[in-house]
């Protein structure tokens, strides 16, 4: 289909699933992140080029003693002219309280930490509506009160849109967000519709979203279908990885847009991977997965060395001093081990094929399969079904980010140990000041890489390119991907 000069944005997507798939309560994977940030609206939004909370789908927000006041928009409705009201907000929050599977922020504990909430009709001090103002009173560590809200976990779902027994969203066309779905014909290709009672909606936006499944199950790759005019746009979450999306852009001078290196590939250890190999083995193991993914990616187009989770003069990183006792570690290790019999996932990282051989030459008997999520999220009923350990490419990022940090604890990135780590982040969350909470989070990153349970390998920006007509005006320092900021030209 032609679609030149209107304002039909043909998206190329790495997901085939059903749209009841998507649930804000259960964002494992970035793409199912991109669908819902586009879909539904948060309270809380943080701006693209500083990273400071601003307004949401509260149009105002302040703090009144100890309570957060979060005033709605009187005009947000849903396409079909439903409003949305601080009802509607109370009720979406207290729905993340009853299901409380999040993986972005701990909610419970700033609002209810001595409440178990399981009734959506139930109670719960410290939250509560005066006419069309949302009224939240954590009970201590309301630092992260502002910014965890951000987070699309808490995103404001209108009340009509879920059923109030099993709490499922079912209607994803009355949604909060400045797309709805038109349109899903079950196998990945989903039509979204722009939301004129939106806030974010202008005339230059797209009004129509065409949802393609790219790279996954035997379809073509994004550029192929880019190429063959079936897309006109390639995600920051693609399957493919930054050199070819990058190399592509300046190939077809497509419109190119690219975050900050925010971007890092890491090795993982498992709870199993943790038993099995001692910290001077998995050293070794590091040293050598170091070598392999920079040979391959070091010569291609926006790949660096990266020695630590967080980048460099970010918070949570780590001074040089540290970093070289940490390299040394590395650097000295000798502890060959005979790795048959163990598996290693590759969760999203591209093309595998291109370096599995690099991997299956130097790691003699190993299993290398690709991953269709992280490991700490999926459910093996005997230990022995686990990877020992996994590679992947999360976001970090240059701010404090306590969705970002929660999300990391939760996929095990600093170790695969549930209990411990959620009683980090609870300590963490407790401490009033920054300096306090930085010199916490660098203790652990500390202490994850000199035991090689965490293994930096490289960093890479997110980017995303644009056919010719459409400009991109996304975040440089965020890896998300709203679409209604590319706009026709």
């Amino acid at each position: 289909m032609e679609n030149r000069g209107s304002k039909i944005l043909r998206v190329a997507f790495p997901y085939k699933n059903k749209v009841e798939f998507y649930e804000p309560t259960r964002i494992h994977l970035a793409p199912e992140y991109i669908f819902l940030e586009n879909t539904f609206s948060p309270l809380i939004e943080l701006g693209k080029k500083d990273g400071n909370p601003e307004a949401g789908v509260a149009e105002e927000f302040n703090w009144v003693g100890d309570e957060l006041h979060l005033k709605i928009r009187d005009d947000l409705k849903t396409t079909t002219g439903i409003k949305i009201t601080a009802e509607d907000a109370l009720f979406s929050l207290k729905r993340v309280l009853v299901i409380s599977a999040n993986t972005h922020g701990n909610f419970k504990d700033i609002m209810c930490p001595d409440e178990d909430i399981k009734d959506i009709e139930a109670p719960c001090a410290g939250m509560k509506v005066k006419g069309n103002t949302l009224i939240l009173k954590p009970k201590g560590k309301k630092t992260f009160l502002l910014p965890m809200l951000a987070a699309i976990d808490f995103a404001v779902i209108p009340k009509g849109s879920v059923d109030p027994k099993t709490l499922k969203i079912v209607d994803y066309k009355n949604t909060s967000g400045p797309y709805y779905v038109e349109k899903d014909d079950g196998n990945g290709k989903i039509t979204l519709l722009a939301n004129k009672n939106h806030y974010h909606y202008k005339g230059n936006i797209a009004q129509q979203i065409e949802l393609v499944p790219a790279g996954i199950d035997g379809e073509k790759d994004s550029i192929t279908l880019f190429k063959e005019n079936k897309v006109d746009f390639i995600t920051t979450i693609d399957k493919l990885n930054p050199e070819k999306v990058i190399d592509f852009s300046e190939e077809s001078g497509a419109e190119l847009h690219s975050t900050m290196n925010i971007r890092t590939f890491i090795l993982c250890f498992t709870s199993k991977g943790l038993k099995r190999f001692n910290k001077e083995q998995r050293l070794w193991i590091g040293k050598k997965m170091k070598d392999i993914f920079r040979d391959h990616f070091l010569s291609k187009s926006g790949f660096e060395v990266v020695d630590q989770f967080f980048p460099i003069h970010g918070d949570g990183s780590i001074d040089d001093e540290k970093m070289n006792t940490v390299k040394s570690l590395f650097q000295n290790s000798n502890s060959p081990v005979d790795l048959s019999g163990a598996n290693l996932s590759i969760v999203r990282l591209g093309n595998t094929s291109e370096y599995k051989s690099k991997i299956t030459e130097v790691f003699k008997g190993l299993k290398v399969t690709d991953g269709k999520n992280v490991p700490a999220f999926l459910k093996y009923e005997d230990e022995s079904e686990m990877p020992d350990f996994w590679i992947g490419g999360p976001d970090t990022g240059f701010m404090e980010d306590i969705g970002l940090i929660s999300y990391s604890l939760n996929a095990g990135i600093f170790g695969d140990i549930k209990q411990e780590i959620k009683q980090w982040l609870h300590d963490y969350m407790t401490l009033e000041t920054k300096t306090k909470r930085m010199d916490r989070l660098k203790d652990l990153h500390k202490k994850t890489l000199e035991s090689a349970v965490l293994v930096p390998l490289v960093s890479a920006p997110y980017v995303a390119v644009a056919r010719k007509g459409w400009k991109i005006e996304l975040s440089q320092i965020f890896a998300n991907n709203p679409l209604w900021p590319v706009i026709k030209k």
